[in-house]
């Protein structure tokens, strides 16, 4: 273990003396000489270290704190935006199966206005044939009673084409009802996707 030889000055300062000079005890600004062994300088240097040490330490400890706490904010606001989403495509889901309900009952109505009209039509045109061969088997009867036997088959020809003049109406009312049920039930579609598409952005 080394040995150093330290002088202590008349302003109190305290200096290590380098080599072998042996400096007079009170003369000069000299004051008086010690004499300490490396261990003194080597335990400071050791408490030194282990401050240091413990100083990192520390910081280390705070850092992993400061970290963990980074940590767990950001899970915590990915479980909320998880959170969020489920709730949010529960929504979308919600909305979905609402307007597939509405356009099942749009599809079920137009096809039943459609069917209403078909059997209006088909009612209609069977009672013009039930009156136009009424009106043939009649025919002979008025020719015997008003004397226009050379007349019947004017009569005829006229009570046919009254029947197709009857029988074109009709399909053209027909038509133009289904027409009407058509044009009304796109605007229902149109109406209908808007609605759902606002329904959505609003989310």
């Amino acid at each position: 273990m080394a040995n150093y030889t330290y002088v202590t000055l008349n302003d109190g300062t305290k200096w290590r003396i380098k080599g072998n000079v042996q400096p007079q005890v009170g003369s000069g600004p000299y004051r008086y000489v010690t004499t300490s062994s490396a261990s003194a300088s080597g335990t400071s240097s050791t408490a030194k270290t282990a401050a240091a040490t413990a100083k990192a330490q520390a910081a280390a400890e705070t850092a992993a704190k400061k970290a963990a706490a980074e940590a767990k904010a950001r899970r915590e606001a990915e479980l909320e935006a998880e959170r969020k989403e489920r709730e949010r495509q529960e929504k979308i889901a919600a909305i979905n199966s609402s307007k597939a309900e509405e356009l099942k009952y749009l599809g079920e109505n137009y096809n039943n206005q459609k069917e209403a009209a078909k059997l209006a039509s088909d009612d209609n045109m069977r009672e013009l044939y039930i009156a136009y061969m009424q009106g043939l088997k009649g025919i002979p009867q008025q020719s015997a009673l008003w004397g226009a036997g050379g007349e019947i088959e004017s009569i005829r020809n006229r009570s046919r084409m009254n029947y197709e003049d009857n029988r074109a109406k009709e399909n053209r009312s027909y038509a133009g009802i289904l027409g009407e049920i058509q044009r009304k039930y796109d605007d229902d579609l149109r109406e209908l996707e808007a609605k759902y598409l606002q329904r959505l952005l609003d989310i």
